[in-house]
């Protein structure tokens, strides 16, 4: 990282444009951002677009380019386009391989001529815009199956930075640990100083398939959960803390890549701490959790997570815990929530998920018993 960031330093001064490429949640962003503000330009505007977010190829044009009343049926007034949004600053471009190939043409048109054309107008307008792009796929591979244009392709890559996930860099895990206990206890009004040794050590060697975006989530997670001053496994999200600690060391085939997880599981494990889990599916009363020795809490939360580890390692989206099917953990989990926080409404939010996601959790669950 050190490395990168002395070529952010090289790079900024020039009018390069520059490619940004590494797997989701590694720091694209950030990066584009130390670009743009170390530049010539950093006082000027920094736009952000994110290519990957329009299913529509005119929604897409129409945010990059802008649109003129009239433009189509919809268009009742005109549109500024990120392009002129940008003007004498920074355009960043992030997800640029999931770039429809029309738009394509009409990216590298605006960047050879520097001029753009809002959707509906015949007036070319000047703009004077520095491209940084950011993907996570391998644009060279998209090239060569003719889904990305090659002479864009190289008009993008005017320099190239690659952000390496963070499996191949575990020794920064730790550091950034620190730095987001230290900014989001303080950002939630918490006095959480430490973390202890086995959560810390629970985190340098999890998958983290989400990278940094997923360890500050958890973190995030965790700051608000705790009651205590430190962090520790059981404050851990449950997707993490506990199929991270999940097998022996002699047992390695039975751990499992999160990608095998089912979707609405894998999110739900997300908003709940390895001490929840426990409690609503090991039925543990907490005033009992909270008298356990350390070593048993530990040794509890090692067999559960074995266990979990291979139940949900089935890649099957009927997966069983304690004979329950995917629908009823997700219930049992929604009813929890409500319980504690005495309405659905709160409930959904400390998931993370809509009102009606509850209600379809719960519903579920009544038809099953039914």
């Amino acid at each position: 990282m050190r490395k990168i960031y002395r070529l952010v330093d090289q790079v900024a001064q020039t009018k390069v444009t520059v490619l940004i490429s590494g797997e989701t949640g590694v720091g694209k962003e950030i990066i584009a951002n130390l670009i743009h503000y170390n530049s010539q330009r950093s006082k000027k505007p920094f736009t952000t677009i994110n290519c990957g977010s329009f299913t529509d190829n005119g929604l897409l044009q129409s945010e990059l380019f802008g649109h003129e009343k009239g433009a189509f049926t919809s268009a009742i007034h005109q549109r500024i386009g990120v392009f002129e949004q940008a003007n004498t600053g920074t355009l960043f471009l992030d997800e640029v391989g999931e770039m429809h190939p029309e738009v394509q043409v009409m990216l590298l048109r605006a960047l050879d001529n520097q001029k753009i054309k809002r959707l509906g107008g015949s007036r070319a307008i000047d703009v004077d815009v520095r491209i940084l792009s950011a993907t996570n796929k391998c644009i060279e591979t998209e090239v060569k199956k003719k889904r990305f244009r090659e002479d864009l392709y190289y008009r993008l890559n005017g320099f190239h930075i690659e952000i390496p996930p963070l499996r191949e860099r575990r020794e920064d895990i730790s550091t950034l640990v620190d730095t987001f206990i230290a900014k989001l206890s303080d950002e939630h009004s918490k006095t959480i100083t430490r973390i202890t040794p086995k959560a810390r050590n629970c985190l340098e060697t999890a998958t983290l398939p989400g990278n940094i975006r997923q360890l500050k989530n958890a973190i995030n997670r965790a700051v608000i959960a705790t009651q205590n001053s430190e962090l520790g496994l059981e404050d851990l999200p449950a997707n993490i803390g506990m199929i991270q600690q999940a097998a022996p060391v002699s047992d390695p085939p039975d751990i499992v890549s999160p990608s095998s997880i089912p979707p609405e599981i894998q999110h739900i494990l997300g908003q709940i701490s390895v001490k929840e889990f426990i409690l609503i599916f090991g039925e543990i009363p907490n005033v009992v959790w909270q008298k356990l020795p350390e070593k048993t809490q530990l040794s509890i939360i090692r067999e559960a997570s074995y266990h979990l580890s291979k139940l949900l390692g089935s890649g099957q989206n009927t997966i069983q815990i304690d004979g329950m099917n995917k629908d009823q953990i997700l219930c049992k989990i929604a009813r929890q929530r409500i319980e504690k926080y005495g309405s659905a409404t709160k409930a959904a939010a400390s998931l993370n998920i809509d009102r009606r996601t509850l209600k379809v959790y719960t519903e579920a669950d009544s038809e099953i018993n039914t």
